[in-house]
């Protein structure tokens, strides 16, 4: 959402992260699965670290393509290229490439002894979805190179002048097993989860209350707090393109007010047999016996608990995949 819409609704947690920005040398990880707001919340952290006299570079991993992914010296170069054209600098990544080292210690001089000395402000790194890289071989050498990025502000007063800013709706364990290694366990941690009741009913309020109170809880007991569908069940009530009764009566249909988000989350499980099958046992049994499946749909937004132990994110999804997959 944009810094100024007036339908953001700040969490307890957003003063912490914002606050952050007025220091130097800052690590900050806002973890939480899809759609709950944290490249919203990511965005006025870089608008107040702007603020702050700031110099922000923003990558958004999703952007990375398959071929990067699947090979690190093309990974490690197109990062340095990309933040080198996100501060519009000179890319002279060549020239750092050609001495005998490995990528990590490449990209890390690149930033040390070039971008870091070219520009005169403290730079904030706002890393956005870096769960792209979960399927990355070499995963654990890029962010283990962020915490060595971490570590070296006690060391080289250099590195204190940046800040990491990293976003993921994957479980940090999930991206690098090591915690000694790890970027996401160090400075400040901002979990986001679903609206509380409170929260909802300021966003009811926002949109100038077009649910009642007792459908508002009635749209609580469905979406459970989920933002995104909570604020689209609002809209669509609130435009006078649903009214309360067809939203709720067509809540579960493929072509109902939340059929594209439904649809979306049936696509991405195509031809992908493991996550099928981990969705029917949390659906089925309450627990999911794949860890990695578990955290993957987790991720995802779709269930939550612990994997011996879960249940679906909200009961729209489990009235949803309970009647596809009763239909498959």
């Amino acid at each position: 959402m944009r810094v100024d819409s007036r339908f953001y609704i700040p969490r307890a947690t957003d003063k912490r992260a914002t606050e952050s920005m007025a220091a130097l040398g800052v690590t900050l990880t806002i973890k939480g699965p899809r759609q709950v707001g944290k490249s919203s919340l990511l965005m006025r952290v870089i608008d107040t670290a702007a603020a702050a006299g700031k110099r922000v570079a923003f990558l958004d991993f999703q952007l990375f393509d398959r071929a990067a992914l699947a090979t690190p010296d093309l990974f490690f170069r197109q990062f340095c290229a990309w933040l080198t054209d996100a501060l519009d600098l000179e890319d002279r990544v060549d020239e750092y490439w050609s001495t005998k080292l490995g990528n990590s210690q490449r990209c890390t001089r690149y930033l040390e002894r070039y971008l870091l000395k070219e520009i005169r402000e403290p730079l904030m790194l706002a890393l956005d979805e870096v769960e792209s890289m979960f399927d990355a071989d070499f995963r654990s050498d890029f962010f283990g190179m962020l915490r060595s990025w971490h570590n070296s502000r006690a060391a080289k007063p250099i590195w204190q002048r940046l800040d990491l800013a990293l976003v993921t709706s994957t479980e940090p364990y999930q991206l690098i097993a090591n915690l000694n290694q790890s970027p996401f366990n160090v400075g400040q941690v901002i979990a986001l989860d679903n609206f509380t009741v409170e929260e909802a009913h300021a966003l009811n309020e926002l949109h100038e209350m077009p649910l009642t109170l007792g459908n508002e809880i009635r749209l609580f007991g469905l979406l459970s707090g989920h933002p995104y569908l909570t604020r689209r069940a609002l809209y669509q009530v609130a435009s006078g393109r649903d009214t309360a009764e067809t939203l709720f009566a067509n809540a579960t249909a493929e072509r109902g007010p939340f059929g594209d988000h439904l649809r979306y989350h049936l696509f991405r499980m195509q031809n992908q047999p493991d996550l099928v099958h981990g969705l029917l046992q949390v659906l089925q049994q309450g627990r999911c016996t794949n860890e990695t499946v578990f955290w993957r749909l987790h991720g995802a937004g779709l269930v939550r608990g612990e994997f011996q132990r879960a249940h679906m994110r909200n009961r729209l999804y489990a009235e949803f995949f309970g009647i596809h997959f009763k239909r498959e």
